[in-house]
Formats: C-alpha cells, sequence, structure tokens
C-alpha cells in the first residue's frame, strides 16, 4: 500500500513540475515575441 501512494504521489509531482516548465516556456516564447516586435517598431 505505501509503495502505491508513494508512486502516485511521485507522477504526480513530475506531473506539477512538467505543467510549471511548460508554462515557463510559454511564457518566455511570448515575451521574445514581444520584443522582437517591439525592436521593429522602434526600427521603423
Amino acid at each position: 500500500m505505501w509503495n502505491m501512494i508513494t508512486h502516485f504521489l511521485t507522477f504526480t509531482g513530475g506531473m506539477s513540475a512538467g505543467v510549471v516548465l511548460m508554462c515557463l516556456l510559454q511564457t518566455g516564447k511570448q515575451e521574445d515575441e514581444w520584443l522582437e516586435n517591439r525592436k521593429r517598431e522602434e526600427n521603423e
């Protein structure tokens, strides 16, 4: 029984870490696009 609980908690922690990393990567991508657009507007 303890083995099942440990595996479940490990799985849940891994899923949470994956979701957090995915959100951070998407935010970074949006920030890069925003900066690119801002630099383009300054050059025009």
